[in-house]
């Protein structure tokens, strides 16, 4: 189940936020509450002598510029709660005005919920006040109870009760005014009492007011918190030995909401009330509940099974794999079961617990098989925000399991499934704090954040596109580690891969309306490194069929990089975290246009991506990552975010346009006949010098006379480059030796590699010069060949 803490709204449609705070916690409900037959589960009178309700205000008339309501106007919201040994009343009331025809259906939209095993629920009155005059319209008679699951969707179950009255000739100009009570407190809490009062609304509120006595003076500590409250008044005084704590705040303004705000980051401003002391009181209270009980049989039996695993990792998985697979997710909570688990042979006999019964049962086997294990309190929600918070109970609404393996602290959530892995890829859940369910406990504890060091989702296409008028192919192949993994298994584990097929075939059909399946899709799943590939195969007609045109994107992290809807913010930006993503797309053509390599990095607030280009041949290769860097953008820095995520789109793909057929042969046709009158032009330069030089009978004797010259020159030509110790060749290494000795020119006038195995070397010195002779054998002429090399590297060196 995922609750939030925020305060909620108070109006006749919602729970008050105090209210809501008593199911917040691990609440995982279930169960059918009895319906009423011929009594009424609820009662019709006045308000408890205590109570001091507060009079409507006057219509403020219009609003400021801004802060402009056109269906509701709300005048006054009201809350006094009164507490009393372990129990507590609570008195609602509230007035709203219809401005417009949509308003009456806001304003009539009431339910009274409340849980019958410990509430009970008394109707003050419901009053329509038309021209000054005031007339209670409610009708008991007619009001409707229906047992209202409302976290039926989320298989919980918690017997909570709905009355819903029926108004009748509500009009535009009305209002409408509403007072109701509860009385009783969850019994969970020992008579513990928190609260938390919402001061700000999404909405503008006339009058806002709260006010609490509290039993001064009897042993009991009531510790306040004020989260950014402004204009917020407070007063306290004793009232016949009670204190008296009075908050109000007028002309409250409209809280604007924005997209993807933290969850730890409250939205409304609000006041926390807290009986616990400090994080030990909330722990001893959960120990009492979470006791692991003596062994059972049902209990040692599963244990017996699971020690016959080899070692002690084995063991704890087996353990760990039973609870989430084999015992479904499933909550009863009425009462006392809002936060108190199952017995743990309850459960087992069952088969189905949520995450409190589940938690409970898992520790219960790993210390039946040696293994040390806790639950641990989490908020789905709060995270980082339980560091500011008061110790309360009503803080947390997911229980997990803390537990060392082998030396290694792993954090780990039995509602999970077909998790996959060792202890080494074993990552914990991202729930950032937990408070460990022991006596010992003072304080929340950090739960670490996974490192991602390789990309947990890799995205490989690959495009084969060889003729320009045939069909392409398209492989895609996609590995997932980790949670992704886990994620993606149970996707299959409840979609036949059909069906899946399908999706994605349907998803590149959005761009290719000719593809089709080429090879059925498969999947390869290694559980024991928790790596699930997936690979689809496609054939695609007409592929460059839109003038030779295409473009390729990154689709696999646009998620990531989205601009948000408010970019002027008030709150932060929350940023999924952390995420390691990449998505290669390669393209194999028989013709490609020119590639300008390109390597592009955009580092924002709360992400880094990365854009690779280039081209081998005929082959394009486009790789993309991107990795987060933090779970937030705060305001500041929002319009440097939205920035960077702009910066990425033109990054985050390639377009290629292919030449045109026309201009391709044009180029061949210039060709040809460049060719052609290049051709021309060299044959009268050549048949010019010839008869220059007295036509083909003077130049060969020109050419022999030549070489004759040359031949006699070289005879008494004294010492050529390498022939004698004097003219050796200088050197730095035995490299450089043989570089040089396959340029020597033999007397035959070939310059051919000397074969390695025919070389012979002997060292010469020469005073101070170590020479180097080498002699071998010409491979064009057979004649001996000697040289002189002289090494000046290793001397100088």
């Amino acid at each position: 189940m995922r609750r939030t803490f925020r305060p909620v709204p108070l109006t006749p449609g919602f729970l008050p936020a105090s209210v809501l705070l008593l199911w917040l916690c691990l609440s995982l409900s279930a169960g059918a509450a009895p319906a009423a037959t011929n009594a009424r589960p609820f009662r019709v009178g006045p308000p408890a002598a205590w109570v001091k309700p507060l009079p409507i205000p006057p219509d403020p008339g219009p609003t400021p510029e801004g802060e402009e309501e056109t269906s509701v106007s709300r005048l006054l919201i009201e809350e006094q709660v009164r507490v009393s040994g372990p129990s507590r009343e609570h008195y609602l009331h509230s007035a709203q005005k219809v401005l417009s025809p949509q308003g009456i259906d806001r304003v009539t939209d009431i339910q009274f919920r409340f849980d019958p095993t410990y509430q009970k629920l008394t109707v003050h009155g419901i009053w329509r006040i038309r021209d000054g005059r005031r007339e209670d319209v409610f009708q008991p008679a007619e009001a409707r109870v229906i047992q209202q699951e409302t976290e039926l969707q989320n298989r919980l179950y918690n017997g909570t009760l709905a009355v819903v009255p029926f108004l009748r000739d509500v009009r535009v100009g009305d209002t409408v005014e509403v007072a109701y009570s509860f009385q009783g407190a969850n019994p969970v809490f020992g008579g513990r009492f928190s609260d938390v009062v919402g001061v700000g609304r999404s909405y503008p509120v006339a009058h806002f007011a709260y006010r609490l006595l509290w039993p001064e003076g009897r042993g009991r500590t009531l510790f306040i918190r004020d989260f950014a409250a402004p204009g917020l008044s407070r007063s306290e005084s004793m009232l016949n030995g009670e204190r008296e704590i009075i908050l109000e705040r007028r002309h409250v303004p409209a809280v604007r909401h924005e997209d993807d705000v933290p969850g730890w980051q409250p939205v409304y401003p609000w006041i926390q009330f807290s009986e616990y002391k400090d994080w030990n009181d909330v722990a001893r209270w959960a120990s009492t509940l979470f006791q692991v009980p003596a062994r059972s049989k049902a209990l040692a039996q599963e244990v017996r099974r699971l020690s016959k695993e080899p070692t002690p990792e084995a063991r704890f998985f087996a353990a760990l794999r039973f609870v989430q697979d084999e015992v479904r997710y499933l909550g009863i909570e009425m009462g006392p079961n809002s936060h108190q688990p199952h017995p743990p042979d309850e459960v087992l006999q069952r088969r189905f617990g949520d995450c409190k019964d589940k938690s409970l049962l898992l520790v219960s086997l790993l210390k039946g098989l040696g293994i040390d294990a806790q639950p641990a309190l989490v908020s789905t929600d709060l995270t980082q925000l339980l560091d500011g918070l008061r110790p309360t109970a009503t803080a947390f609404n997911h229980v997990i399991v803390h537990a060392t393996v082998d030396g290694r602290e792993l954090w780990v959530d039995p509602t999970a499934t077909l998790e996959r892995g060792g202890l080494d890829s074993y990552a914990p859940p991202s729930y950032g704090r937990a408070l460990l369910v022991a006596p010992g406990t003072t304080a929340i504890t950090v739960i670490p954040t996974p490192t991602l060091t390789e990309p947990s989702i890799f995205v490989d296409e690959t495009y084969v596109a060889m003729d320009r008028d045939g069909a392409a192919t398209l492989d895609v192949v996609t590995t997932r580690t980790g949670d992704a993994a886990n994620s993606m298994r149970r996707a299959l584990a409840g979609t036949s891969l059909s069906e899946v097929s399908r999706l994605y075939l349907n998803y590149y059909a959005k761009t290719d309306a000719k593809i089709s399946v080429a090879k059925p899709m498969t999947v390869d799943d290694d559980t024991v490194e928790n790596v699930l590939v997936m690979q689809e195969h496609y054939r695609i007609e007409d592929f460059w069929s839109s003038g030779g045109s295409r473009e390729f994107r990154a689709h696999a992290l646009r998620q990531y990089l989205a601009v948000p809807n408010y970019s002027h913010r008030a709150f932060p930006l929350a940023v999924e975290h952390p995420v390691h993503a990449r998505h290669r797309i390669t393209l194999k053509a028989g013709e490609l246009p020119p590639v300008k390599t390109e390597y592009e990095v955009v580092d924002g607030p709360a992400f880094r991506f990365v854009a690779d280009t280039r081209a081998r041949g005929q082959t394009l290769l486009l790789d993309y990552s991107y990795r987060s860097t933090a779970d937030s953008v705060p305001p500041e820095r929002i319009a440097e975010y939205v920035e960077a995520v702009r910066a990425t789109e033109a990054q985050r793909g390639y377009a290629i346009q292919l030449r045109s057929r026309a201009r391709r042969q044009g180029s061949a046709q210039s060709g040809e006949g460049g060719a052609l009158l290049l051709g021309v032009v060299a044959t009268g330069l050549v048949l010019w010098f010839v008869i220059a030089q007295g036509g083909p009978v003077g130049l060969w004797r020109k050419g022999r006379a030549w070489g004759r010259r040359r031949a006699f020159a070289r005879k008494f030509d004294a010492d050529h480059r390498g022939d004698s110790a004097g003219s050796a060749i200088p050197i730095t290494s035995a490299q450089e030796l043989l570089s040089k000795l396959d340029r020597l020119r033999c007397a035959c006038g070939t310059t051919s590699e000397a074969p390695r195995d025919s070389l012979r070397h002997e060292a010469v010195v020469l005073g101070e010069r170590h020479l180097t002779l080498v002699q071998w054998q010409c491979p064009a002429c057979a004649r001996a060949r000697r040289a002189y090399f002289e090494d000046k590297g290793s001397r100088a060196a």
